[in-house]
């Protein structure tokens, strides 16, 4: 009982359980949802801080390119005569110093070195030969500029992994207030972007771990990607920016765990309640069916003798009548006792109801399980039998007067009292009592300690008649 109790409660508590898993899983669903989009959203923020970063410092580069290769008197000391001294003092103190140009290079028409300055001296060598073959694509298309027009700078990215610069290439010209005239040498600026310059620009705007590399970015890294002059991918700057969602992800999941620890608990506790409910309604539920039990019982059955009562006989006559076809014939005897009120009025009435009781257990030992034995009320009791075995009616009958005729000692007295019975016979269970009592009282009318059989009279249509008995 217990157990199959259990069971119905926790079937009950399914849908509340699963909906608590499926809200839990749903939360965490969202809170990861959430935490990867701040990421996500960080990410993509940091690559455009990244992007505006290197496209200022090419426009810049582009600028300081424009402001040298666009200038009559650089095309007159470097182009119409190479002037040392002014080099010197213009590149190699000023802006490699002052403003980090690491590279100066003047290219010739066939694209030969004319100026070939890195870091602070004069070097040796083609300075194409350092920056790689993309540095001749950089130059060729700073020559695309129109003749005898403003000079456009062309900008980009040369070298390798370990060795990049940001560069700046332009056709020098010069101008006065009547026209532009280019030349067919070209002037090239380079910075280099070493680790100590990614450092120091991952610090100053908050880019940690910047580097340059080729392996492909993780999926919480930040990149933008170092594109050659055809396009063509170089390499990636890569760094860790910083995730709110991560950071966010140890509280977020800390008051999750709080949360749904705390629901939890109030949910355990709601069903404790709900099972101890349900448990008290369950035993209130038994109790009163009980109570309905005892009271159906009561209401059926003799207090005194435990028989069944006066409504209980009209019942179990109501079931044989639902069970008359006509033909099949129903018994039943009626008893009363004789001198049981000389006892009562002798020996009083607890030994009055000491000798009821012992009434009702001799005709129920007398009895099979088929048939039913009640108290109608006072002295009278009834037997219905199951089954009409006349002869079995008779002797039943016979020895139940045997035995109530004899002197038995009940509550210390001496008591003698006897028993007179009435038989009857019926197809119509309605009528069994009617003439068991005519029979009864032809019993106590001829002598008391006597059983009479009901005969009916063909003639019998008045149940005031008396229809002739037989003494038994």
């Amino acid at each position: 009982m217990e157990k199959a109790r259990l069971e119905r409660i926790h079937k009950l508590s399914r849908p509340f359980w699963a909906s608590f898993i499926i809200g839990a899983v749903s939360l965490l669903i969202f809170a990861a949802f959430l935490v990867n989009a701040l990421d996500r959203q960080a990410i993509t923020s940091s690559e455009r801080v990244m992007g505006s970063i290197l496209g200022e410092r090419l426009d810049r580069l582009s600028e300081l390119t424009l402001e040298y290769a666009y200038w009559d008197e650089a095309v007159d000391r470097l182009i119409n005569k190479f002037d040392e001294d002014w080099i010197d003092t213009t590149f190699i103190e000023y802006i490699y110093s002052d403003l980090g140009i690491i590279g100066v290079h003047v290219l010739d028409g066939e694209n030969a070195d004319l100026l070939h300055i890195f870091e602070d001296y004069r070097a040796d060598g083609s300075s194409m030969a350092r920056y790689g073959p993309d540095a001749l694509k950089l130059i060729n298309r700073a020559r695309r500029t129109k003749d005898n027009e403003a000079p456009i700078p062309s900008t980009g990215f040369l070298g390798s992994t370990s060795d990049l610069f940001l560069a700046s290439a332009i056709q020098m010209a010069t101008y006065d207030a009547e026209k532009i005239t280019s030349t067919d040498h070209v002037m090239m600026f380079t910075r280099k972007m070493d680790q100590t310059g990614l450092a120091d620009l991952g610090e100053k705007f908050q880019l940690p771990g910047l580097q340059v590399t080729t392996d492909a970015p993780t999926y919480f890294q930040a990149h933008w990607p170092i594109r050659t002059e055809d396009g063509t991918i170089l390499a990636n700057f890569v760094w860790n920016p910083v995730l709110p969602g991560q950071q966010l992800l140890a509280p977020l999941a800390i008051g999750l765990i709080i949360v749904y620890g705390g629901m939890m608990i109030a949910a355990r506790a709601f069903l404790k309640q709900a099972t101890q409910m349900v448990s008290a309604l369950e035993k209130a539920k038994v109790r009163t069916e009980r109570a309905k039990e005892l009271l159906a019982h009561q209401a059926n059955t003799d207090a005194l003798t435990g028989l069944g009562n006066r409504w209980s006989f009209e019942q179990a006559l109501d079931e044989l009548s639902a069970q008359a076809d006509g033909t099949k014939e129903f018994a039943l005897a009626c008893f009363d006792l004789d001198r049981f009120k000389t006892i009562n009025d002798t020996m009083g009435h607890e030994t009055g109801d000491e000798v009821l009781k012992f009434v009702g257990e001799t005709l129920s030992s007398l009895t099979f399980s088929q048939d039913k034995v009640f108290r109608l009320g006072g002295d009278e009791f009834v037997i219905v039998f199951g089954l009409n075995d006349k002869g079995r009616v008779m002797t039943v009958t016979k020895e139940a007067i045997a035995i109530l005729s004899q002197r038995i000692t009940i509550n210390g007295h001496s008591c003698q009292f006897g028993a007179s019975a009435g038989i009857a016979y019926s197809t119509e269970p309605v009528n069994l009592l009617r003439r068991a009592d005519t029979a009864l009282y032809a019993s106590k009318k001829k002598g008391r300690g006597q059983a009479t059989v009901y005969i009916p009279d063909s003639t019998d249509t008045s149940a005031q008649r008396l229809p002739a008995t037989e003494t038994l």
